[in-house]
């Protein structure tokens, strides 16, 4: 993005609103380039993976971004879902 669309983007939506935007574009490159459990290849010109896959972001740390295949991401639901019942019980 240069100086140009930058200065337009800040007047249009505001300077808070137009630094949140560039710290996500930073962020969408800073995206793995596969699974971080099954290791399966993640093409970001995808436009299916990027709408299927699970980013997760932690900011309060290093703004470390995690990526997450379907099939990994509803595994791991289910585990969550299998624990919270088992917490429930006791």
């Amino acid at each position: 993005m240069n100086r140009k669309q930058r200065r337009a983007m800040r007047k249009e939506m505001g300077k808070e609103n137009t630094e949140k935007l560039s710290q996500k574009i930073f962020q969408f490159e800073q995206l793995p380039e596969m699974c971080l459990t099954c290791e399966k290849s993640f093409d970001k010109t995808n436009r299916d993976m990027v709408e299927s896959w699970t980013v997760i972001v932690r900011e309060k740390n290093d703004s470390t971004v995690r990526l997450y295949c379907p099939d990994c991401w509803a595994k791991a639901q289910e585990i969550v879902d299998i624990y919270i019942k088992q917490q429930e019980k006791k």
